[in-house]
């Protein structure tokens, strides 16, 4: 059966007394590991017994002893109370960010390349928090944002949003890249009217990497005619490390071979020039999860 919205819940505090009473065995006995006085006790247990509409005790001789209207209701008193200390110990902790859960949106080459360390960072210093990362496309990830599907996002080319807050994550930047017995392996700046004999791999038209490419190019008042689109950074260069061409992608993407000397990254001198990416921490100006917040400092940091 429905209970009505308007009918009186007991008080958790006298459910608790009530607990603490049979398992006490006493009033007295109950007062002193609630660190509250006796009448105080009494004065629980009678407002609970009213709103029961009952006993919840009957005196033999000396002794309280439950009345059979308390022996019906102790168990389910008693799930009540720890349940309430439950929710006491779980709200604590998640204060303390003992535990709790995040969910984070961030732009694929920011997700691969950049997050994992701020991540592992903070796990070390909040083990109990589980984080969900989704990574995928910043259009895609926007749209989860605004909907609530995530609780903030690392996105590439956003505006800023009324009832958000937008702050500089990471500058990154499109290099040229070839192996290292390439012609070009040597030098530090080509011009971009090289790449027309050059067979060319880059990320496919729509995608972020694409439309900065485009971009830097028409303004440039350049074509580009790549011959290969990928839909991955890493097949990019893998591509080129199999001789397949020359590729253009995010240095972040190939720090890693270049550390091992496996690929080269060269820049695109005038009229093109640096072609620069940014991206941005996008979160809701109020952000209750305070794991969340925490995280979100950390980024900021």
């Amino acid at each position: 059966m429905l209970i009505s919205r308007n009918a009186k819940l007991p008080n958790p505090a006298a459910l608790r007394v009530f607990v603490t009473v049979v398992e006490e065995g006493g009033v007295g006995r109950a007062a002193l590991a609630l660190g509250i006085t006796q009448p105080a006790v009494s004065q629980y247990l009678r407002a609970l017994e009213e709103q029961v509409g009952h006993p919840l005790f009957e005196r033999q001789g000396r002794h309280l002893v439950l009345s059979r209207v308390g022996q019906a209701l102790l168990p389910e008193a008693r799930r009540v109370v720890q349940a309430l200390e439950e929710f006491q110990r779980v709200s604590q902790a998640m204060g303390r960010l003992e535990m709790g859960e995040v969910t984070l949106g961030a732009a694929t080459t920011m997700a691969t390349y950049v997050l994992p360390l701020f991540l592992k960072d903070f796990h070390e210093a909040h083990p109990g928090v589980r984080v969900h990362v989704e990574s995928g496309s910043s259009e895609r990830l926007a749209e989860r944002l605004r909907m609530g599907e995530v609780e903030f996002a690392i996105l590439e080319g956003v505006e800023h949003w009324e009832g958000y807050e937008r702050h500089l994550f990471y500058e990154d930047e499109l290099v040229l890249i070839v192996p290292p017995d390439h012609p070009w392996a040597g030098r530090e700046t080509i011009p971009p009217e090289w790449l027309r004999e050059e067979t060319l791999i880059v990320r496919k038209p729509g995608s972020m990497t694409w439309r900065a490419l485009e971009r830097a190019f028409e303004q440039a008042g350049l074509e580009l005619k790549p011959i290969f689109y990928t839909d991955n950074n890493e097949v990019t260069k893998r591509l080129v490390l199999a001789g397949a061409g020359v590729g253009i992608i995010s240095r972040v993407v190939v720090q890693p071979n270049l550390k091992v000397g496996n690929l080269r990254a060269l820049r695109l001198s005038a009229p093109v020039g640096e072609i620069r990416r940014y991206f941005w921490l996008v979160h809701p100006k109020n952000v209750a999860n305070p794991a969340a917040r925490t995280l979100i400092s950390l980024l900021r940091s």
